[in-house]
Protein backbone atom coordinates (compact mmCIF):
# COMPACT_ATOMS: atom_id res chain seq x y z
CA UNK A 1 0.00 0.00 0.00
CA UNK A 2 1.30 3.61 -0.79
CA UNK A 3 1.25 6.47 1.33
CA UNK A 4 -0.75 8.30 -1.26
CA UNK A 5 -3.90 5.55 -0.41
CA UNK A 6 -3.72 7.40 2.72
CA UNK A 7 -3.66 11.12 2.09
CA UNK A 8 -6.82 12.14 2.95
CA UNK A 9 -7.62 10.14 5.94
CA UNK A 10 -4.69 10.45 8.29
CA UNK A 11 -3.17 13.13 11.07
CA UNK A 12 0.22 13.67 11.43
CA UNK A 13 0.61 13.93 15.36
CA UNK A 14 4.49 14.05 14.73
CA UNK A 15 7.27 16.35 17.28
CA UNK A 16 10.76 17.33 17.28
CA UNK A 17 11.88 13.94 19.23
CA UNK A 18 9.44 11.49 17.42
CA UNK A 19 6.78 10.33 14.73
CA UNK A 20 3.18 9.34 15.18
CA UNK A 21 0.53 9.22 13.21
CA UNK A 22 -3.42 8.83 13.61
CA UNK A 23 -5.52 7.53 10.67
CA UNK A 24 -9.22 6.82 10.83
CA UNK A 25 -12.23 5.52 9.01
CA UNK A 26 -14.15 7.62 6.69
CA UNK A 27 -17.40 6.73 7.40
CA UNK A 28 -17.29 6.36 11.23
CA UNK A 29 -14.09 8.23 11.88
CA UNK A 30 -13.39 5.12 14.56
CA UNK A 31 -9.25 6.06 14.60
CA UNK A 32 -5.88 3.89 15.25
CA UNK A 33 -2.55 5.81 16.02
CA UNK A 34 0.64 4.01 15.08
CA UNK A 35 2.90 3.75 17.89
CA UNK A 36 5.64 6.93 18.89
CA UNK A 37 8.46 6.15 16.93
CA UNK A 38 11.10 8.30 18.12
CA UNK A 39 14.01 10.29 16.34
CA UNK A 40 16.88 10.10 18.36
CA UNK A 41 18.57 13.37 17.35
CA UNK A 42 15.50 14.94 18.16
CA UNK A 43 15.76 13.97 21.89
CA UNK A 44 19.45 14.36 22.09
CA UNK A 45 18.92 18.21 21.41
CA UNK A 46 16.10 18.04 23.97
CA UNK A 47 18.58 16.19 26.72
CA UNK A 48 21.06 18.97 25.46
CA UNK A 49 19.25 22.18 26.06
CA UNK A 50 18.21 21.23 28.99
CA UNK A 51 21.80 20.30 30.01
CA UNK A 52 22.53 24.19 28.61
CA UNK A 53 20.51 25.54 31.33
CA UNK A 54 21.92 23.82 33.60
CA UNK A 55 25.01 24.69 33.17
CA UNK A 56 25.33 27.66 31.43
CA UNK A 57 26.00 27.36 27.69
CA UNK A 58 28.43 24.30 28.67
CA UNK A 59 26.98 22.27 25.91
CA UNK A 60 25.70 25.04 23.86
CA UNK A 61 28.25 23.98 20.52
CA UNK A 62 27.24 20.53 20.84
CA UNK A 63 23.59 21.54 21.09
CA UNK A 64 23.36 23.66 17.63
CA UNK A 65 25.44 20.25 15.64
CA UNK A 66 22.85 18.20 16.72
CA UNK A 67 19.80 20.86 15.91
CA UNK A 68 21.82 21.18 12.41
CA UNK A 69 21.49 17.86 12.10
CA UNK A 70 18.03 17.62 12.87
CA UNK A 71 16.74 19.60 10.10
CA UNK A 72 18.67 17.97 7.70
CA UNK A 73 17.70 14.34 8.66
CA UNK A 74 14.31 15.03 9.75
CA UNK A 75 12.08 15.28 7.21
CA UNK A 76 13.54 12.46 5.83
CA UNK A 77 13.38 10.19 9.16
CA UNK A 78 9.53 11.20 8.96
CA UNK A 79 8.65 10.78 5.39
CA UNK A 80 10.02 7.14 6.85
CA UNK A 81 8.42 6.97 9.69
CA UNK A 82 4.81 7.56 7.71
CA UNK A 83 5.71 4.89 5.28
CA UNK A 84 5.69 1.90 8.10
CA UNK A 85 2.65 3.80 10.11
CA UNK A 86 1.12 3.15 6.42
CA UNK A 87 1.81 -0.32 6.39
CA UNK A 88 0.94 -1.16 10.00
CA UNK A 89 -2.68 0.90 8.87
CA UNK A 90 -3.47 -1.85 6.28
CA UNK A 91 -4.36 -4.40 9.38
CA UNK A 92 -6.65 -2.07 10.74
CA UNK A 93 -8.49 -0.70 7.60
CA UNK A 94 -9.77 -2.10 3.97
CA UNK A 95 -9.37 0.23 1.02
CA UNK A 96 -12.59 0.08 -0.96
CA UNK A 97 -12.12 -0.47 -4.59
CA UNK A 98 -15.51 1.00 -5.44
CA UNK A 99 -14.99 4.68 -3.91
CA UNK A 100 -11.73 4.53 -2.89
CA UNK A 101 -11.85 4.90 0.60
CA UNK A 102 -10.59 3.39 4.00
CA UNK A 103 -13.25 2.31 6.08
CA UNK A 104 -12.79 -0.21 9.67
CA UNK A 105 -13.91 -3.35 10.09
CA UNK A 106 -17.10 -2.15 11.42
CA UNK A 107 -17.72 0.08 8.06
CA UNK A 108 -17.03 -2.85 5.63
CA UNK A 109 -18.65 -5.67 3.52
CA UNK A 110 -16.91 -8.45 4.08
CA UNK A 111 -18.66 -10.52 2.23
CA UNK A 112 -18.80 -7.96 -0.74
CA UNK A 113 -14.94 -6.77 -0.61
CA UNK A 114 -16.39 -3.19 -0.51
CA UNK A 115 -17.99 -0.62 2.11
CA UNK A 116 -21.12 -0.85 3.67
CA UNK A 117 -21.35 2.84 1.98
CA UNK A 118 -21.40 1.07 -1.17
CA UNK A 119 -23.14 -2.14 -0.71
CA UNK A 120 -25.13 -2.74 2.83
CA UNK A 121 -24.86 -6.07 4.59
CA UNK A 122 -27.11 -8.29 3.87
CA UNK A 123 -28.40 -9.20 6.95
CA UNK A 124 -28.45 -4.96 8.05
CA UNK A 125 -30.85 -4.49 5.03
CA UNK A 126 -33.28 -7.64 6.04
CA UNK A 127 -33.16 -6.06 9.49
CA UNK A 128 -34.13 -2.77 8.55
CA UNK A 129 -36.92 -3.45 6.19
CA UNK A 130 -38.45 -5.94 8.74
CA UNK A 131 -37.85 -2.96 11.25
CA UNK A 132 -40.29 -0.73 8.48
CA UNK A 133 -42.74 -3.37 7.94
CA UNK A 134 -43.40 -3.60 11.39
CA UNK A 135 -43.92 -0.52 12.00
CA UNK A 136 -46.00 0.04 8.37
CA UNK A 137 -48.28 -2.68 10.11
CA UNK A 138 -48.71 -0.61 13.77
CA UNK A 139 -49.31 2.27 11.86
CA UNK A 140 -52.28 0.42 9.92
CA UNK A 141 -53.28 -0.93 13.10
CA UNK A 142 -53.80 2.56 15.00
CA UNK A 143 -55.46 4.27 11.89
CA UNK A 144 -57.97 1.74 11.44
CA UNK A 145 -58.67 1.94 15.36
CA UNK A 146 -58.91 5.49 15.14
CA UNK A 147 -61.41 5.51 12.11
CA UNK A 148 -64.82 5.24 12.62
CA UNK A 149 -67.13 4.19 9.84
CA UNK A 150 -69.31 6.80 8.14
CA UNK A 151 -72.03 3.80 9.05
CA UNK A 152 -70.89 3.34 12.50
CA UNK A 153 -71.04 7.32 13.08
CA UNK A 154 -74.65 7.66 11.83
CA UNK A 155 -75.54 4.97 14.29
CA UNK A 156 -74.01 6.85 16.95
CA UNK A 157 -76.02 10.06 16.21
CA UNK A 158 -79.18 8.70 15.40
CA UNK A 159 -81.83 9.89 17.87
CA UNK A 160 -85.67 9.59 18.33
CA UNK A 161 -87.34 12.71 16.24
CA UNK A 162 -90.28 12.84 18.74
CA UNK A 163 -88.59 12.03 22.41
CA UNK A 164 -84.73 12.82 21.30
CA UNK A 165 -83.66 9.46 22.77
CA UNK A 166 -80.71 7.63 21.13
CA UNK A 167 -82.01 4.81 18.79
CA UNK A 168 -79.09 3.50 17.46
CA UNK A 169 -79.37 0.84 15.01
CA UNK A 170 -83.33 0.14 16.56
CA UNK A 171 -86.12 0.35 13.85
CA UNK A 172 -88.32 2.08 16.41
CA UNK A 173 -87.30 4.21 19.16
CA UNK A 174 -86.89 2.24 22.71
CA UNK A 175 -87.97 4.80 24.85
CA UNK A 176 -91.42 5.71 23.29
CA UNK A 177 -91.83 3.73 20.20
CA UNK A 178 -91.92 6.00 17.47
CA UNK A 179 -90.78 4.23 14.07
CA UNK A 180 -86.99 5.19 13.38
CA UNK A 181 -85.88 5.79 9.77
CA UNK A 182 -82.33 6.94 9.54
CA UNK A 183 -82.46 9.19 6.85
CA UNK A 184 -85.47 11.57 5.54
CA UNK A 185 -85.88 14.27 3.26
CA UNK A 186 -85.28 17.78 3.10
CA UNK A 187 -88.42 19.81 3.06
CA UNK A 188 -86.45 22.70 0.74
CA UNK A 189 -83.95 20.38 -2.23
CA UNK A 190 -85.69 17.06 -0.90
CA UNK A 191 -82.02 15.44 -1.13
CA UNK A 192 -82.06 12.52 1.98
CA UNK A 193 -80.35 13.64 5.47
CA UNK A 194 -79.68 11.65 8.25
CA UNK A 195 -82.17 12.39 10.68
CA UNK A 196 -80.19 13.43 13.29
CA UNK A 197 -79.00 16.47 11.64
CA UNK A 198 -79.75 19.82 11.97
CA UNK A 199 -79.30 21.41 8.65
CA UNK A 200 -79.49 19.53 5.41
CA UNK A 201 -75.86 18.93 4.02
CA UNK A 202 -76.52 20.25 0.58
CA UNK A 203 -78.70 23.30 0.77
CA UNK A 204 -78.25 24.29 4.50
CA UNK A 205 -81.75 24.51 5.18
CA UNK A 206 -83.13 22.79 8.51
CA UNK A 207 -85.30 19.76 7.73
Amino acid sequence: MSEIQFSDNYNDLSTDTGFQFEFYCEHCHESWRSPFDRYAAGTAESLLGAADGLFGGFFGTARNAVSNLRGAGWSKARDEALRKAVGAAREHFHRCARCANHYCDNCWNEDEGVCTVCVPRLDAELSAIRREAKLNRAREEAYAQATVSQADLTDRVVSCRDCGAPVGKGKFCPECGTPVSLTRTCGSCEAEIPTSAKFCPECGAKP
